[in-house]
């Protein structure tokens, strides 16, 4: 798939900035995928928003990260309608509406508000454990990706998770969640 990818771009610098963008976001994609799409097709529509990602990446990589994730995430959605079309299980979604197969609108409204909070009380945390809880917590990045990007050892990074994840449920509970 990244061969694929890489062959769209014509210059070598944006090659290097796609191979970085795709690793890093390979697995956040599949997921999202996943939750509108079962099997082949998920990786199937994991492809085509890559493909999607590559044509466009002078551009998409002259934006912020943030910015970078929401124009994957929203290429992941629009391959996975179009593979839903081309299957003739999708008919069309009314404002709020949610995918075939995907989650409640109503129940992804209070996910989305949940997990702002979340992330507000891990950015509130001592930095010592932020950072870790931030990559594996929101990011979704396993301890071995997280050890990479941080330059700390893998056990360091269990040792962190495993403390600011305790101290991140005490805060919870000091706010009257339960987790």
């Amino acid at each position: 798939m990244l061969s694929i990818c890489l062959a769209a771009l014509d210059r070598p610098e944006l090659r290097e900035q796609f191979r970085a963008f795709f690793q890093a976001h390979a697995g956040l994609a599949l997921r999202a995928a996943r939750r509108h799409l079962d099997g082949n097709l998920s990786q199937d529509a994991v492809q085509e928003a890559f493909t999607a990602v590559a044509r466009n990446f002078s551009r998409v990589a002259a934006l912020p990260p943030r910015a970078q994730r929401a124009y994957l995430l929203a290429a992941v959605r629009t391959s996975a309608i179009d593979l839903l079309r081309r299957e003739g299980r999708y008919t069309g979604l009314d404002d709020g509406e949610a995918l075939p197969g995907g989650p409640d609108p109503t129940e992804a409204a209070e996910a989305a508000e949940g997990y702002q909070r979340l992330v507000g009380l891990i950015l509130a945390m001592p930095e010592t454990y932020r950072e870790v809880l931030r990559r594996r917590l929101v990011l979704e990045e396993s301890p071995e990706e997280t050890a990479a990007a941080m330059g700390l050892p893998v056990e360091t990074i269990y040792r962190r998770f495993s403390q600011g994840r305790k101290l991140l449920q005490e805060r919870l509970l000091e706010e009257g969640i339960h987790p």
